[in-house]
């Protein structure tokens, strides 16, 4: 009886840099990755995502309950769940990212009610879309800042400088003190266009930083948690994860409303059935942003309705504050801006 030959093994490939055989997506001996970018372009960027943002497939489980499942991913983080999740930092860097585009699109779409409000007045300016009444400026025209009659600042003749600042820094300051003088200008000069278009300038300036500002401020909110959660003796890591979470959720609210803003100024004029249902859906997802923060500081902190309103009311105060300076000094970027 002939004996049964032994099946023949394929030898595994071969790495292209140093020959060694390869058993998965590196060589185990240079370290060297099996795909170079000549392939796809579409496996190319998911790579990018993933390696960069490390957003892939988690996303789908990641944005579902972060919307609507106040506190489900930093008790799910803290208890050490994290696999099935895009990690704290990197989601609410994204969600960023995602939300300055929206924002931008929102205003290049002409979202007009952005400026259909009154500010208080500054030196006679009131930001907004209402016509001007036409009386001369005289606080800053031709070229002047004036106040009480006096010129305190002009570009050719009464510059702004500061000996310790090199050249280049104070050129750059008095460019922007004539760019806000000439928006304030505008403002004030009687021309309801430019008054209107500057004021749409200076509010859409504003609206668009302020995913940046929130980003920036997420340390200091952690430090907030902090200070008013001391005796739950939690280290400042872990108030941050909650810091990053709640950005993240107020970041995703912030591309709800624009989505909903948008859907509302192209179907409303159409439909206004429509348009009765986004609003409601609008002010809608205006209480469910305050509701979840609510939530999600109870259930992660595990106080009672009295203390944790107590707290979430004082950190609201505190960190609100902190948002209007920021949105304040934004304001004033704008301004400066051309």
């Amino acid at each position: 009886m002939a004996s049964m030959s032994a099946p023949e093994l394929t030898p595994p490939p071969a790495c292209s840099n140093c020959g060694a055989p390869l058993y998965g997506k590196y060589c185990h001996a240079c370290g060297q990755p099996v795909e170079g970018l000549v392939r796809h372009f579409g496996s190319v960027l998911g790579d990018v995502m993933d390696s960069v943002l490390n957003i892939d497939a988690r996303i789908v489980h990641t944005l579902l309950p972060l919307y609507l499942r106040p506190g489900k991913l930093t008790l799910d983080y803290l208890a050490g769940k994290r696999a099935r999740y895009v990690t704290p930092f990197r989601l609410v860097f994204f969600l960023a990212i995602i939300a300055i585009f929206a924002i931008q699109l929102m205003l290049r779409t002409g979202a007009q009610h952005l400026v259909h409000f009154q500010t208080p007045p500054i030196a006679g300016v009131s930001i907004s879309s209402a016509p001007v009444t036409g009386e001369q400026d005289t606080h800053f025209s031709d070229g002047d800042i004036r106040f009480n009659g006096k010129i305190v600042w002009n570009r050719q003749s009464k510059p702004w400088r500061a000996d310790w600042l090199p050249g280049f820094a104070n050129d750059w300051l008095n460019d922007s003190i004539e760019h806000a003088r000439r928006n304030l200008h505008h403002m004030n000069s009687g021309n309801a266009a430019e008054a209107k278009a500057t004021a749409q300038h200076l509010m859409g300036g504003m609206f668009a930083v302020a995913p940046q500002v929130l980003f920036m401020l997420l340390p200091v909110f952690a430090l907030l948690l902090k200070l008013f959660y001391v005796f739950k003796r939690r280290l400042y890591m872990e108030h941050l994860i909650v810091a990053m979470h709640s950005h993240a959720f107020i970041m995703l609210s912030l591309l709800v409303l624009v989505a909903l803003d948008l859907l509302r100024g192209w179907l409303a004029p159409h439909v206004a059935a429509l348009g009765v249902l986004l609003g409601l859906l609008h002010a809608a997802a205006w209480i469910w942003l305050l509701v979840y923060l609510f939530l999600m500081q109870k259930r992660v902190y595990r106080q009672g309705v009295f203390m944790t309103t107590l707290k979430f009311c004082c950190v609201g105060i505190c960190y609100s504050m902190l948002v209007a300076t920021g949105m304040a000094f934004a304001l004033l970027l704008s301004l400066g801006s051309t």
